[in-house]
């Protein structure tokens, strides 16, 4: 199972999310707790999860 780090808490996880939380077009990877906390900023845009692992 691959693994990435958080862009936000720096923690390692299986399961990230793609989010924009400037404007402008870089995303970032977050986990979930950080995507959650994320949802509440005027420029917040979800693109996608990204899952270490694939069937």
């Amino acid at each position: 199972m691959k693994t990435k780090v958080c862009e936000l808490c720096k923690m390692e996880e299986t399961t990230l999310y793609r989010v924009q939380i400037k404007k402008g077009k870089i995303w970032i990877f977050v986990c979930e707790s950080c995507c959650n906390k994320s949802k509440n900023l005027p420029d917040y845009r979800y693109g996608g999860t990204w899952k270490g692992y694939r069937h």
